[in-house]
């Protein structure tokens, strides 16, 4: 059950990740220039208060000092490589396990 949550996840995040990207070409062909739009620019469009309300959140989670620099930096990233990244990690996470080789000794 576990893995098939990790597998649509991954699915998901796959899929933004290509909407995206697509969006970000279609961008850069208008531009003629490469755009690429930040992870804090699609938050903002999406969700205007909840960046401030994740920072404060993550500023009590973990050390404050620690947290406004990396804020800072994931929502600097490129979204389709945020999704992407994510995508990869939950997959990983939904993989199945193969089955090691036991050596037992024979005899």
């Amino acid at each position: 059950m576990v893995r098939f949550v990790f597998r649509t996840l991954a699915v998901i995040c796959l899929a933004l990740m290509v909407i995206i990207a697509v969006v970000d070409a279609t961008r850069s062909i208008g531009a003629s220039s490469v755009t690429l739009t930040p992870l804090s620019e699609s938050w903002d469009a999406i969700a205007p208060g909840s960046r401030a309300a994740s920072g404060q959140w993550l500023g009590e989670a973990i050390h404050p000092a620690l947290a406004d620099p990396v804020l800072a930096t994931v929502t600097g990233w490129p979204t389709f490589a945020v999704f992407g990244a994510l995508a990869l990690v939950f997959a990983l996470l939904g993989r199945k396990r193969r089955p090691r080789l036991s050596r037992k000794p024979t005899g």
